[in-house]
Parts: C-alpha cells; structure tokens; sequence
C-alpha cells in the first residue's frame, strides 16, 4: 500500500469525512456503507490507525476491482449516462464513450450511470472510479432526469428537447451546470426562452457513413415502399408512428403494388396494421447494419413526429440515399428542407402527454397524404431527392460531432487541448 497522506488537520478530517457522506447520498450504496463502517471499526479496534486514515484521508476509491482493465493516460472525464441498447440516449453515451476514448481522453463511468457489458467492449470500457464532484464530468441524459446526477459546476450536460417547453424543474438543475451542448440552434434557443442562464454551444448528433452509406444506383425496391419508425411508449408516442400507417392506409386503401415497413422497439405494445397484408412490423432489435439494410429497401421515410431533439432515424434514412416526408419543425429543420425531401405543413398545438408540456408540430394530414402519393407517382424525383439526401448527411458524422464536443469542452475548461489525431468516432 502507498504511504498514508499526511494527517491535514481538524479541516482536513472534517472534508474527508463530508466527501464520503457525499458519495453515500450519490451513490445510494446504504449497504455497502454499513459493511464500510465495519471494517472502520476492526481497524481502530485492531490498532490498524494508519490503514485506517489512508482510507479515510484518500479522496477516491474504485466502485469495484477493474479487473483486466489498464489505467489509461489522457485527462479524466467522468460520463454520466446510460447505455443499455442501440437507440436513443444509450446510442449518443455510446458514440461520446467512443469517441472520447479514440481522442485520448481517460473516461470514468459516473458510478450511477449503468453501461450494460453486452454493449460496451472492454478495450472502451471506462475506468471504474468513485467520482466525488471535483472532477469534470460529462452528462448524457434528458433534462427531466438530470437531477439523479446532482450536476455541479463540473458539469457539463449534452442534451435536447423535443417542444418549446422545458420539463418542468429541470431549468433549475441545469444551471447548476458549467456547459450545455445541445444538438441545434432551435434548442439553444429553446431552452434560453426557458431560463437557461449556462454558457451554451450547438454540438450536433451524427451517423455512421461507413454503416448508414448510399445504396447503389437503381438498387432501390422494385414496389414502392414507405417506411417509419419509433416507440410507442410515452415518450415515443410523439413519432406518430400508428398515425402513419393510418394515412398510409387511406392514401392508398386498395392499391396491390405499394408497401409500409414498420420498425418499432421490442418493449413496444404492438401497433395496429387493420389486417392490412401490405404493412410490415419490426419489433426486434436490429444491429447498425441490418437497421441501414432496412432504411435501404425504403423508397421513402415517412416522419410525422410531433418534434425531434435531433432526428437520428431521419439522418441514418438520407445517408442511405431515402428522402425523407417530414415538417422542418424542431431540429429536424436543420438537416432536413425540401432539396432532399418533401415538406409537410403543420400547426402548433399544446403537448398532451405525461412526459412533456408546451407546444409541438402537428403535420397536415391531407399533406401527408399527397406526399406519399406524390412519390408512388414519380418514383424518378424520390430517387434524385435520395441522392441528394445522401450528399448532404455526411455534414453531420459521428466523427464530426465528436471534434465539437472535444472543442466546446476544451474551450470551456473541461477538457485540455487533446493531440491533433482524428478520433476514431466512426467504429
């Protein structure tokens, strides 16, 4: 064992001890608290004096043993946000954790973000390390739920917002933040008209262009195929995803040679196709590149969400040659125009939902309607959209969005200047 630090005085025991009732009321370990004193116990009943200070005295110790994991060099970050799958949130940890790890930042897993193994490979798995708020960190999580990581002036948060409204109570933990990056400027200046006093950067999501890539010329589906995707959870129920096949239906209520194609998250309840033989339904998982071979046999990406942070389903679509039916309303207007698609109308109407509040996009339905009619049409314009659209997606890469993360976390004192290699985002 290292020597013990050097006894720092009443003050000095005074903040060890408030460190470690800090980290007992983060972490929630009540248990393992009980077994710790314990152990502090047979220490000073043993005379074990010095073990005991070093334990107390040291600011940090690891969750748990690291295993074969080596130490790595680079600045720490800790990152606050959860990966349990593919999508979502747990897709944007993901690619920060890549792409952090790839540019020579040491990551630390904020000890209550949970990282499920089955997703994360143990050459980019971070460090294990009890995190005690005097260290930069960065959060990945919905404004809603950031208050479970009790953000500091350390922090910096990466987040977005699907209406002009933010939840409610969540402005006041966001200031307490040093940064927030937010993946458009229509939520930068979303989440100012809501009070967010914090310094502020737009640091786009992105996608893969090696996975998400251009299907060949001519190679699209020989019926024409339509394709929409999202949950159907509360949170998800603003991707309108049965409001789709809905007007689907009544675009075309009796025509052979069209087709729907359904991609929804397994714990989805199930969507209603009407006994409708021409509407398909995923409701698995699908890997990065079974997702792209979907997107491909699209001939058209139908999007009629009432709002999006950013809009990954949309991007992945174009970088695999598929314009895109959809409003420019939220970020979505930032990636998205009538040069690589079909605009849709809309008008504002207030949020009904248990998750959020405020105002969002409505699309016109008889607009929907003619857009998909309008593609069955002339599928030749759909394939020149496609193709612009698959021009245009590679602007907003993984590898692209990383280099602004680094550089809004460096500017603001999160990060220092990192070496001048490329990360490696886009694995």
């Amino acid at each position: 064992m290292a020597d013990a630090p050097a006894p720092r005085g009443r003050s000095g025991l005074f903040s060890a001890v408030r460190t470690k009732l800090n980290l007992l009321m983060y972490t929630r370990d009540f248990r393992g608290a009980c077994g710790a004193v314990g152990r502090a116990a047979r220490m000073l009943v043993t005379g074990q004096f010095r073990t005991f200070f070093y334990k107390l005295l040291v600011p940090r110790h690891g969750l748990k043993p690291a295993g074969s994991l080596v130490e790595r060099p680079g600045p720490p970050l800790y990152l606050a946000g959860h990966i349990h799958g593919h999508g979502g949130y747990d897709h944007v940890v993901f690619k920060a954790l890549l792409g952090l790890t790839a540019a020579g930042v040491h990551v630390f897993r904020d000890p209550r973000a949970f990282m499920n193994p089955k997703f994360v490979s143990e050459d980019i798995r971070p460090t294990e390390r009890m995190y005690t708020f005097d260290e930069p960190r960065l959060a990945i999580i919905p404004p809603h739920l950031l208050y479970r990581f009790r953000p500091g002036e350390k922090t910096a948060v990466w987040t977005m917002w699907e209406t002009d409204t933010l939840p409610p109570g969540s402005v006041k933990y966001l200031n307490r933040c040093k940064l927030l990056m937010i993946p458009s400027q229509w939520g930068v200046d979303c989440f100012r008209a809501n009070g967010v006093k914090i310094p502020m950067e737009v640091v786009p999501l992105g996608y893969d262009p090696h996975v998400f890539s251009p299907r060949q010329p001519g190679s699209g589906p020989a019926v024409c195929t339509f394709g929409t995707a999202g949950a159907l959870t509360e949170g998800g129920l603003r991707k309108n995803v049965q409001r789709v096949i809905d007007l689907f239906l009544e675009a075309f209520p009796s025509r052979p040679d069209v087709r729907l194609k359904v991609k929804i998250t397994p714990r989805s309840p199930m969507v209603n196709t009407h006994g409708d033989p021409r509407v398909e339904v995923v409701n698995a998982p699908l890997e990065p590149e079974a997702l792209a071979d979907w997107y491909r046999s699209l001939s058209c990406y139908v999007n009629a969400s009432y709002g999006e942070g950013f809009g990954l389903h949309l991007l992945e679509a174009m970088g695999c040659g598929v314009p895109l039916i959809s409003t420019t309303f939220s970020a979505v207007g930032e990636v998205f125009d009538s040069a690589v698609g079909y605009e849709v109308g809309y008008k504002l109407i207030e949020a009904k939902n248990k998750i959020y509040s405020g105002r969002w996009a409505d699309p016109n339905n008889d607009e929907l309607i003619a857009r998909m009619r309008q593609v069955c049409a002339d599928p030749t314009t759909a394939d020149q959209l496609g193709v612009a659209a698959a021009q245009r997606a590679p602007a907003f890469s993984w590898s692209d969005s990383i280099r602004k993360l680094t550089s809004a976390l460096t500017a603001h004192g999160f990060l220092p200047p990192l070496a001048p290699e490329q990360p490696r985002a886009a694995a």
